[in-house]
């Protein structure tokens, strides 16, 4: 992983602002978005888990290392038992045990005024959970599902004396019921009333803007927090926090924009830190023959589904340029589907930047003039999307296909991809359960047993592909998983139903005198940031 250090500067007239000193023992962090609640269990997305982190703990942590857990191991095919660790305390002073992960299932599977929770689907292979005395924990699958071990790093753990629990140990069941009543509410979770952990740091307060306040764990049972205590704000827009880094009411920022870096100058007092997400940014194409929506050609069928359009589009996009011009290095190339850094990821060879050879693939698939169709982008997801869809346009106008470029608010985007009515669109998605988790979602052939292809919006199908990713669904040894991931992005790769661009970095703008260690999942925590 490659972290970059450059000095940043300020802007004229507020070169004064930034000369407040670091309170000896306080964190100001300024978020780009908002967590949504301090129950662990309804939403996912980087803002709610970057801050719950700090009270919650799982028995994985984010970079698949052990946390809770001490060790696992699959005992039967269909049973992976879980060894807790011993001696950790919950922030209210009850100890941590087996029954309490149990209760934490229960919980994740108990919907709340009918909603699923973030693991509600991907529990439901799970036929029981069962505790043996106080640290073990068996799970039992209905069929092979080797993906649990990375999904355990989303059930966040709590205390069982936050419910009314029967007596004795508590039945897992896949509604949540369990015998178990009277489960916190949402609004207990944000009062700071029921958000006890193991973490960190312990909840003083949390508002609706996503703001909140946290106090260190000083029985945390692994390494001390390097703050006594934090404060978290979320300011949406760049300027304003930007603007409350340079006047010190920030030691850190989210996500400063391109320009905000650029419009910096000679001031030491400001660093930033730019790490490579596991977020791969790319166009998805729909293949299908009988036709794409918002794609026209001067003949019958679909050009999308002809492998050599698809070469040249790919040929067409100089991404060295899009990531030096628009990024300033701070993004890097893709040539795969998942990151090469990605645990566990193959490394496929560097895609061709070739507009001749590309125009020629076109003539030969008999689109000497081209074709028209529409990009889709959304306009407020990813940082320089617009920019980059407009860069894309550009390259592929260059070898004569017609583009019509429709960049979008999220809301709209996201309604229009749910209904399949764009053919050609620009998306990202990250990989925190390993680097199959876009193909295995997005490429594979429908197949709801196994949890396959639910996002499959460019109508691809490939037997070969298809077997490498079935064979991957049910594999639990490492080396025979990681070999069928192989195998199924050569061949993702070599179809290219989709076409990788670039992987995100995280940004973040500090103080030169912190010392900031980013993380490959863009998630913002104070065990992040030391003081140098």
């Amino acid at each position: 992983m490659t972290v970059s250090k450059y000095t940043l500067v300020t802007m004229v007239g507020l070169m004064a602002l930034g000369t407040a000193p670091i309170q000896a023992d306080s964190l100001k962090m300024a978020y780009s978005s908002a967590p949504r609640s301090m129950d662990p269990y309804p939403f996912g997305g980087a803002p709610t888990a970057s801050l719950k982190e700090h009270v919650y703990e799982s028995l994985v942590n984010h970079d698949d290392s052990p946390l809770l857990a001490e060790s696992w191991s699959w005992t039967a095919p269909l049973t992976l038992t879980v060894k807790l660790r011993e001696g950790i305390k919950f922030h209210n002073g009850a100890d941590f045990t087996a029954r309490d992960v149990v209760y934490s299932s229960c919980r994740m599977m108990h919907r709340i005024d009918g909603k699923r929770n973030l693991l509600t689907s991907s529990m439901g292979p799970i036929k029981d959970v069962v505790a043996e005395g106080d640290h073990v924990v068996h799970f039992h699958m209905k069929a092979p599902y080797p993906l649990w071990t990375q999904k355990m790093k989303f059930l966040s753990i709590l205390s069982a004396s936050g419910a009314t629990t029967p007596e004795g140990a508590i039945k897992y069941d896949d509604k949540g019921d369990c015998g178990i009543t009277n489960y916190p509410k949402r609004d207990q979770f944000d009062a700071a009333k029921a958000s006890i952990g193991t973490g960190p740091y312990k909840l003083v307060s949390f508002d609706k803007s996503g703001s909140a306040k946290l106090v260190r764990n000083d029985a945390y049972w692994g390494e001390k927090g390097a703050w006594e205590d934090i404060t978290i704000r979320s300011i949406s827009n760049a300027g304003a926090r930007l603007a409350g880094l340079l006047a010190g009411d920030f030691d850190l920022i989210e996500n400063p924009t391109t320009e905000d870096l650029d419009a910096l100058n000679n001031n030491e007092q400001f660093s930033f830190t730019s790490v490579p997400s596991w977020r791969t940014i790319f166009l998805v194409l729909d293949v299908n023959k009988e036709g794409a929506p918002g794609v026209s050609a001067d003949k019958p069928g679909n050009p999308l589904s002809d492998i050599r359009v698809r070469q040249a589009m790919s040929m067409a996009i100089n991404r060295k340029a899009i990531v030096d011009r628009l990024f300033r290095g701070n993004a890097t190339i893709a040539n795969q589907l998942a990151p090469k850094y990605r645990k566990g990821a193959p490394e496929l060879p560097e895609l061709e930047f070739d507009p001749a050879k590309a125009k020629e693939l076109l003539a030969e698939a008999g689109y000497p003039k081209g074709f028209e169709l529409s990009l889709f982008a959304p306009s407020d997801r990813y940082a320089n999307g617009s920019r980059v869809a407009q860069a894309v346009t550009q390259y592929l106008s260059r070898i004569g296909i017609k583009i019509s470029l429709k960049t979008q608010p999220w809301s709209v985007f996201a309604k229009a991809r749910k209904n399949r009515e764009m053919g050609t669109f620009m998306y990202g998605w990250g990989h925190p359960q390993g680097p199959a988790q876009m193909i295995s979602f997005a490429l594979a052939s429908r197949d709801k047993k196994l949890g396959l292809g639910s996002s499959n919006y460019s109508n691809y199908s490939n037997p070969v592909f298809d077997k490498a990713i079935k064979a991957w669904a049910v594999e639990t040894d490492e080396k025979k998983s990681d070999a069928f991931v192989k195998d199924a992005m050569t061949q993702a790769m070599k179809d290219l139903p989709a076409i990788p661009l670039y992987y995100q970095h995280t940004i973040w703008a500090h103080r030169s005198d912190l010392e900031i260690t980013g993380r490959q999942d863009e998630r913002t925590h104070a065990a992040m940031v030391k003081k140098k």
